[in-house]
């Protein structure tokens, strides 16, 4: 169990990381994360039948038979497509995420930069990102910063925070193939939870930095930047999510009082 010191001193914030659980005072606080999750997400559905196909068409030859234990065998493998290359995928933004956040701890540090991967395609989207940081000028401030809210009650770790083309803002790092309408809103709960502890005008807003996979098949790009829009609309919305996945809480602590009795 970790603790950090906000506000001045005056909050102190707990974070299970094993259990990935903020708490404060003993009581547990809504992750940021776990609050946008309660969006669902059918264009996952889609995806997860499509790698399901692909590889049926793969495997299935026209003109033969199988036997029931062939079958069992295709059929099971093509159930379990989807977490494979969605793993695949998970690996390689992880490996990326990592590196980019050993980079900016040694460069907060002033220690040695760790050397580029030698994976080409992750040597390809380091080189993208620290090109990115060059054009836009960014310096950064800290990275992996716990935030609270005092007003709403939610907690998260943002990934970083910085000066770009000038303007201070929070940067947020995914690892997905798109940019999803939920990364939006979890990075303006992040910057609303900083605007509140510093009591600073975050001038240059919240950015995402995808970075994934390269599919071009697909037509994933593994790297990409993109600066929020429409940041009140967008706290708007996360807080009706933090509102119905408190209301989900809720109803489930109803179920187990009633299956307890």
């Amino acid at each position: 169990m970790q603790t950090y010191e906000l506000y001045k001193g005056k909050i102190t914030l707990s974070f299970d990381e094993k259990r990935h659980i903020y708490s404060i005072g003993g009581k547990t606080v809504c992750g940021v994360t776990s609050i946008t999750n309660i969006i669902a997400k059918p264009q996952l559905i889609y995806w997860a039948v499509g790698e399901t196909v692909r590889f049926l068409q793969g495997v299935l030859k026209a003109g033969k038979s199988y036997d029931e234990m062939q079958i069992k065998s295709i059929l099971d493998q093509a159930s379990q497509q989807h977490c494979k290359s969605k793993g695949e995928a998970a690996d390689m933004g992880t490996m990326i995420h990592d590196w980019i956040s050993s980079f900016l701890k040694a460069g907060l540090a002033k220690k040695p930069l760790p050397t580029l991967p030698v994976n080409e395609e992750m040597r390809n989207i380091v080189r993208a990102f620290l090109g990115w940081a060059k054009e836009k000028k960014v310096k950064f401030i800290s990275t992996e910063r716990k935030v609270y809210s005092k007003r709403y009650n939610y907690a998260g770790t943002l990934d970083a925070e910085a000066m770009i083309d000038g303007k201070l803002a929070v940067v947020d790092f995914k690892t997905g193939n798109a940019i999803y309408p939920e990364y939006c809103l979890q990075a303006v709960a992040y910057l609303n939870a900083l605007k509140e502890e510093e009591k600073k005008r975050y001038a240059g807003g919240a950015y995402i930095v995808r970075f994934s996979k390269e599919d071009k098949q697909k037509n994933i790009c593994p790297f990409e930047v993109m600066k929020v829009g429409s940041l009140k609309v967008h706290l708007e919305a996360f807080l009706a999510c933090h509102r119905m996945y408190q209301w989900r809480m809720w109803q489930r602590r109803k179920d187990i009082k009633a299956n307890l009795k």
